[in-house]
């Protein structure tokens, strides 16, 4: 019987054959092309924070399978992919065990944060990264943070240069760049004393003010005026007229003479006894409405 004579049984056949074989995206990833390292121990708790940040071959299929060892008494902090826009997004879905985190990234680039403790006896502090994994790293680059308040650091490997930096202040440790084939382990050994426990963030300057700050933040239109200082500007000014047109119109008050209102004069008192006349002969009372004496008959003159 030829196949040729069945074309769905043809088609059945491949479906059945692509399911039996496991997507190349889904499979880990053979290789992680470079690994940057950053240990910064005594930074924002007292432990050491373990930035791990990867980049796959440009060659690997997206999205990848990516599996990161971890110590066990590691706690993990974030699992994140890195955008070409170089975008950090927490948006991967991951499976976290003892041993270590694996994850499925749409992106070349990844981010794996995580703590882990540090021995202490005294003022001594110490502690060992650790790196032992199935994948190869063809190029692993660690970078020691040093504490604010420590002193002494000792690494194996020893650092090829140390430097202090001009953002934050610290001298940061940079060991040489090694390929790390897989199934190979590698370790990086950190002392270093503190005389009282200190955390970096705690110590860090704040970065200098700039002077450009507070021109920015003040909005423009687009002709350059910057019209709310123009209109401060303007309302002192004619607040200062109005006090000098008020003191202006006070002193001029005092110069000119006050007029003295007129004094009102009371009215007479009306008197109580009305005029008396007399008889110019006898020198008898007469009364007002009298034209003769009543003693003598004499005519009464009309005066008083």
């Amino acid at each position: 019987m030829s196949l040729f004579r069945h074309p769905a049984l043809v088609i059945v056949l491949f479906i059945l054959a692509g399911l039996g074989r496991p997507a190349y995206a889904q499979l880990p990833t053979p290789t992680i092309e470079t690994l940057a390292v950053d240990l910064w121990p005594d930074y924002d708790r007292p432990a050491v924070l373990v930035l791990l940040t990867g980049t796959l071959p440009a060659a690997v299929l997206l999205p990848a399978t990516v599996t990161i060892p971890l110590p066990p008494e590691a706690e993990l902090h974030a699992v994140a992919r890195i955008t070409s826009d170089n975008v950090m997004t927490d948006d991967v879905q991951y499976t976290a065990s003892e041993n270590g985190v694996t994850f499925v990234t749409s992106d070349q680039r990844f981010r794996v944060e995580y703590y882990m403790p540090y021995t202490t006896a005294g003022s001594q502090h110490g502690f060992e990264f650790s790196w032992l994994a199935d994948v190869a790293v063809d190029e692993i680059d660690v970078v020691v943070q040093q504490p604010a308040a420590a002193g002494n650091m000792r690494i194996q490997p020893t650092a090829i240069s140390s430097s202090a930096n001009s953002r934050d202040g610290l001298t940061y440790h940079v060991l040489p760049v090694t390929a790390v084939p897989a199934g190979q382990p590698y370790s990086v050994q950190v002392d270093y004393t503190m005389e009282q426990p200190a955390l970096s963030v705690e110590q860090i300057a704040p970065p200098a003010a700039n002077t450009n700050t507070a021109a920015a933040a003040t909005p423009a239109t687009g002709d350059g005026l910057n019209w709310p200082l123009l209109l401060a500007a303007a309302g002192g000014i004619l607040i200062l007229m109005a006090i000098v047109w008020q003191a202006a119109s006070m002193n001029q008050q005092r110069k000119r003479p006050r007029k003295t209102p007129p004094q009102r004069t009371p009215p007479t008192a009306k008197l109580a006894v009305k005029a008396v006349r007399f008889c110019h002969e006898c020198g008898a009372p007469v009364g007002p409405e009298d034209k003769f004496c009543r003693e003598c008959g004499t005519a009464v003159k009309n005066r008083m």
